[in-house]
């Protein structure tokens, strides 16, 4: 009865309901199999190492068939998100031949290649199921964008916002909250009175993807942004009318709306900066007094290390904040990691995270610095948007915007210096350092 329960409330969602529930049954009763379950519990809730330590304590003898044959999968899971990827690969390519064979395979043993930075590999074992399989198809679909191919791969990024899928965009929250379907959604040169251009993903992404906000205004009378609250005050600030909360998107009245991620698709465009005009942030800024005092005349440097650990595939986008402290030969730097800041005590860093309490504050910081340097976040995408001078470090599997060849995101004020070795910064932070030798203010 109990474990059925755990089950129950882990496939429903609820991990900490689901985890803390296993964990007292565990204390009374040794079930191998809930044991199991807990591992995968920890695994939704990004606790790895945990995972991991369950998933060994498995007694296979102790189990279903069905969960022996799910083991070695769950194991390749788990050390893919310790940034054991060559591990991962290895235990899927040890397994029976017959289950190479499995579309699900060929997805995981997709991911952890590309983790490797083995593109040409993984781009040719997904495509002859890119059409078949919509894990393999999204995964595909991101190849085909790093190759430039942008319309077609786009066609196969769309999969990702399918409802059963839900890794690219918002378009099955609209219709799971709101019961907003695709006969909603905008066709290309749809003329219509009032659009409602919807911002999906993370900040980060609502930066993107509001600079095609202008090319909807030739197919409708009024465009009417939904935006995830933060992003409000900001977009108003630099020029954005008609800004609604996400919540009012069945509150207040429209025609068609359009899925902000996936715009340039729905508008045929070919390159992602495709008649967008920069810089399209753009606001009076405030100064800010504290970093001109404390630089005392030096260049004014500011970095960001690290993400939100919310999102997953977080820990591929940390740098170790030990291998930044150098730059200070620079010029003075200025921390803006606002969250799970690792900062040393001691280090020649001025922390502004005090004075952050909006967008608007990092965009006024950005804007009275000489320079940043960041990893893939947000702060990335506000500077590249805003036209600031920045150096952007992001992983060997990087998002679109950084992984491509000529087509670009952003302009020449983005600098993108991308990691060179699985699971090591060494080389990458080496060529930082070498590029700063060298840089002209």
């Amino acid at each position: 009865m109990i474990p059925k329960l755990i089950h129950e409330l882990a496939t429903a969602g609820e991990y900490p309901a689901a985890r803390e529930l296993a964990i007292a049954y565990l204390r009374k009763e040794r079930d191998d199999s809930v044991v199991f379950l807990l591992s995968m519990i920890y695994t939704e809730e990004n606790k790895y190492d945990k995972a991991l330590e369950c998933l060994e304590n498995v007694i296979p003898s102790q189990v279903s068939n069905s969960i022996r044959v799910q083991m070695p999968v769950q194991k390749a899971k788990i050390l893919y998100y310790l940034e054991r990827a060559p591990e991962a690969e290895a235990i899927l390519r040890s397994l029976p031949k017959k289950r190479k064979k499995d579309e699900a395979y060929m997805v995981d043993l997709g991911l952890y290649m590309t983790a490797q930075g083995k593109l040409n590999q993984t781009r040719k074992l997904l495509a002859p199921i890119a059409d078949t399989n919509k894990r393999a198809a999204f995964n595909y679909g991101w190849h085909l964008l790093a190759e430039d191919k942008f319309q077609e791969g786009y066609k196969y990024i769309r999969r990702g916002a399918e409802f059963d899928l839900r890794v690219w965009g918002h378009e099955w929250i609209l219709k799971q909250r709101y019961n907003i379907g695709v006969e909603y959604r905008w066709k290309p040169y749809e003329e219509v009175d009032t659009i409602a251009f919807y911002l999906e993903g993370g900040l980060g992404d609502g930066m993107i993807f509001v600079r095609y906000v202008e090319h909807y205004k030739k197919y409708c009378k009024t465009v009417k942004i939904f935006t995830p609250k933060e992003l409000i005050p900001l977009l108003g600030s630099c020029g954005f009318e008609n800004l609604y909360d996400h919540e009012d998107i069945v509150k207040t009245k429209w025609d068609k709306f359009v899925p902000a991620m996936s715009a340039p698709y729905f508008l045929g465009l070919n390159a992602p900066s495709e008649e967008v005009t920069f810089p399209y942030l753009k606001k009076k800024s405030n100064p800010v007094p504290e970093m001109n005092r404390v630089a005392n005349g030096k260049k004014k440097i500011c970095i960001r290390w690290k993400g939100s650990a919310q999102f997953e595939h977080e820990q591929f986008r940390s740098i170790p904040i030990e291998k930044m402290l150098g730059l200070e030969k620079f010029g003075q730097l200025f921390s803006v990691q606002l969250e799970d800041s690792d900062l040393p005590k001691n280090a020649n860093v001025w922390d502004l995270s005090p004075i952050i309490k909006t967008w608007n504050d990092t965009y006024d910081i950005f804007e009275e610095s000489d320079l940043i340097i960041t990893s893939c976040t947000s702060t990335a995408h506000l500077a590249g948007a805003m036209g600031a001078r920045v150096i952007v470090l992001p992983p060997m599997m990087a998002y679109i915007t950084w992984e491509t060849k000529d087509l670009k995101w952003y302009p020449d004020n983005v600098v993108v210096l991308q990691q060179m070795e699985y699971n090591s910064w060494d080389k990458t932070i080496d060529k930082l350092y070498e590029i700063m030798e060298n840089w002209e203010w």
